[in-house]
């Protein structure tokens, strides 16, 4: 979130929306609980339609996976996300909390079920419950860490953070139609986007 050529308008508006509508609905969610759950819910949205909601890219980290952008976004102030939320210090961790009221126009009725569906299962679990969640045996976090040699050293604390990227299409590549259009989908998007930077 820190180029503001690189996201556009509408992607940061569902973005900081989606961001309101989670703490609104689970309550102050420090750091880490927020990033897992921006996660959740792009897998969730490509396992269940075949395309991600924000089209975030998400790299292999001990605590991730994480999308480095909203981690800087969150640990440096807002910047793009200004107008949705803001971060505060609470007990010596980074609570993110909004600063306006949820707005709609970015969601469709389908996005809204996914959210509501991240809302009832995961409200009241705590960040160690979501990072085991997304950490678990045959997720793309781990598959992509053992893939690329890290699994282990991540584990093991030797290393916080690795460039590894995670690839969505994994999720779908066992249906090919759905793979087709989750693709389709992605270079929309990212031809959209490089519109957006000129």
């Amino acid at each position: 979130m820190t180029t503001n050529n690189k996201y556009s308008r509408n992607q940061i508006d569902k973005l900081g929306n989606a961001l309101i509508y989670l703490i609104e609905n689970m309550g102050s969610l420090p750091k880490t609980s927020l990033l897992k759950l921006v996660y959740i819910l792009d897998e969730h949205s490509v396992k269940k339609r075949g395309f991600p909601m924000f089209n975030l890219q998400y790299e292999i980290w001990k605590y991730g996976p994480v999308c480095q952008d909203l981690y800087i976004e969150f640990n440096d102030g807002a910047s793009l996300l200004k107008d949705y939320i803001k971060s505060e210090v609470i007990e010596n961790s980074i609570h993110i909390s909004p600063i306006n009221s949820f707005n709609d126009d970015e969601f469709s009725d389908s996005d809204i079920a996914i959210l509501d569906s991240i809302v009832a299962t995961f409200s009241g679990k705590n960040t160690n419950y979501l990072v085991d969640f997304t950490h678990q045996k045959n997720s793309l976090w781990y598959t992509t860490a053992t893939r690329n040699g890290v699994l282990e050293a991540l584990l093991n604390e030797e290393i916080n953070a690795t460039d590894y990227k995670i690839d969505f299409s994994e999720l779908v590549a066992h249906d090919q139609n759905k793979l087709d259009f989750y693709n389709e989908h992605i270079e929309f998007l990212n031809f959209t986007a490089s519109l957006n930077q000129r």
